[in-house]
């Protein structure tokens, strides 16, 4: 049994922040536990091949959620990083804070310290924006943010498209305003990803305080009465056991983090007992509130060739895009792919932004490695503010055994009602004359005609996830709540999750950044230090 100060699972974006933190205080002995593999592969680290990995079942979780009973029962495959970095090592790398209004909605809820302006503070300290420096952004931090170039005609025309249906052009989508459509800014650095291992972890590793353990599979967190004092985990084969002085963080993210707190015996009493587990902590939130961004994409062929990038390359091609990544960082291979999108609202009856536009400039299938791509473009319509949510159970007492997962995607309402409006005015702005040149053959003709029923039959066969869970193990001050405000969990000691999953409700875009905001906060909370003063700065919805 080794002892150290701290123990961190998981080393994705939660995990890396905190221990880098932790560990700029030279007296401190803290150990990381990945369940993964290192990052240390082109494919992590080149932009444009972000869809590989995918494939990799080292560095994944492949977990399976359904039936999903608002989608005639259908079941997905949800994806999440496991290696160093987390899902930041295998997400698209889309850079988006979040609505202010969300952060103002976590402190009305009883959590004063989350309001945007607590949090500004937080987003600043973590990113070096291209943009400079300014009061709502920060130009020193750890975390590159790289403002993409969108200078395809077909990025473009997404862009005049938009203006054309009345979304402005927005300069800065995380600063004063969210809404409108704008280029996107993206985690990448100098060409290469910027996930929160390498821009937090790798660094801190060299400190020497800081250890890593990779393919360490952590089992439970050893309990005495209702303290923490380590972990118990498995590497090859063999358990080992690793000792907390003054806390275990769970940085697992929204699956795994409430999944060892239920293999832990921290859980619902009545669910633990069905699995054979002896409840050490009743919890009945553990798992409950669970909730994901639901996306559909409308889909047009291109009407002329040469309109979308990496189309019927051949190897030679593949290749020279390859070596002008490797030797200059820049070309095809430095980018995401996803450039451009927007914010705006559904309806006029919606207070402030509700759907995300994501958007690929081809058709075809760009996830699992796969390159068969064809001329054309797809809007992602992505749900921002789901209401639905769902819950995460054990299967099983063991811990090589996946979580149960329903989403309930669509079970609300007013869900499906902001995403038939969302769709619809997609369509409407692909008619925009923007697209005239490019527009070819709608994949799903009729949207803008079909009936409300006809478009929802089309959503629950074709809706999917933009992967991003949270909120299962959610801070709040209501008896579902699992954690504090500095994400204690409750009826414990010496326990914390530091993640994803603590969020009261889910934001309003990708959940990287924002991620990434709560742990360098939790951060300064565990370490004592003082708060930085709140920022409290205008923006846009505040007046709406």
């Amino acid at each position: 049994m080794k002892r150290y100060d701290y123990i961190i699972v998981g080393a994705g974006a939660a995990g890396s922040v905190v221990a880098a933190r932790l560990g700029e205080n030279p007296a401190l002995r803290i150990l990381v536990l990945e369940a993964g593999p290192t990052d240390n592969t082109i494919f992590v680290r080149m932009p444009a091949a972000l869809s590989y990995p995918l494939t990799d079942e080292r560095r994944i979780w492949s977990f399976e959620t359904g039936p999903e009973a608002a989608l005639d029962g259908r079941s997905m495959t949800h994806v999440r990083g496991r290696m160093l970095g987390g899902s930041g090592s295998l997400n698209g790398m889309v850079y988006v804070r979040g609505n202010p209004r969300d952060f103002d909605a976590w402190a009305a809820a009883g959590l004063p310290d989350w309001s945007y302006a607590h949090c500004l503070p937080y987003f600043k300290k973590l990113e070096r924006y291209d943009g400079g420096e300014n009061e709502y952004r920060g130009g020193s931090g750890p975390m590159a943010i790289t403002t993409l170039k969108a200078d395809l005609p077909v990025f473009q025309a997404f862009l005049e498209a938009g203006q054309q249906a009345g979304h402005r052009l927005n300069p800065d989508y995380n600063a004063f305003a969210q809404e409108g459509v704008h280029p996107y800014q993206a985690n990448i650095e100098n060409g290469v990803r910027a996930s929160g291992g390498r821009a937090y972890l790798r660094p801190a590793l060299s400190r020497g305080n800081v250890e890593l353990k990779l393919d360490a599979l952590v089992r439970r967190v050893t309990l005495a009465g209702r303290r923490a004092t380590g972990v118990e985990y498995e590497v090859g084969g063999t358990v080992m056991h690793a000792e907390a002085e003054r806390e275990v963080i769970l940085c697992g993210g929204a699956f795994n983090s409430p999944h060892l707190l239920l293999l832990s015996g921290i859980g619902p009493r009545a669910e633990l007992a069905e699995r054979g587990i002896a409840a050490a902590i009743d919890l009945p939130g553990v798992g409950k509130g669970l909730q994901d961004h639901v996306a559909v994409s409308v889909r047009y062929r291109a009407r002329r060739k040469g309109v979308s990038p990496a189309v019927d390359l051949n190897l030679l091609q593949m290749a020279m895009i390859g070596a002008r990544w490797m030797l200059f960082r820049s070309g095809l291979g430095a980018t995401n792919l996803w450039e451009v999108g927007s914010f705006f609202r559904s309806s006029d009856a919606i207070e402030y932004a509700n759907i995300q536009h994501e958007f690929l400039p081809m058709l075809g299938e760009l996830m699992h490695g796969k390159v068969n791509i064809e001329e054309g473009f797809q809007y992602q319509t992505c749900l921002m503010r789901p209401r639905s949510k769902g819950a995460l159970t054990l299967r099983s007492a063991d811990p090589r055994v996946l979580p149960q997962i329903v989403l309930n995607y669509l079970s609300d309402p007013d869900d499906r009602r902001e995403l038939i409006d969302g769709v619809r005015h997609t369509d409407e702005i692909i008619q925009q004359r923007g697209w005239d040149d490019i527009r070819g053959e709608a994949l799903t003709p009729g949207l803008r005609s079909q009936t409300d029923d006809e478009v929802l039959a089309w959503l629950k066969q074709n809706v999917g996830t933009q992967y991003h869970p949270c909120s299962s193990c959610r801070m709040g001050i209501d008896d579902m709540a699992v954690v504090d405000n500095e994400g204690r969990v409750r009826e414990t000691e010496g326990l914390r999750v530091v993640d994803a999953s603590v969020m009261p409700q889910i934001t309003s875009g990708n959940l990287h950044c924002p991620t990434t905001m709560i742990a360098e906060k939790l951060a300064d909370r565990i370490a004592g230090n003082p708060p930085p003063a709140a920022l409290d700065l205008p923006y846009e919805d505040q007046v709406r």
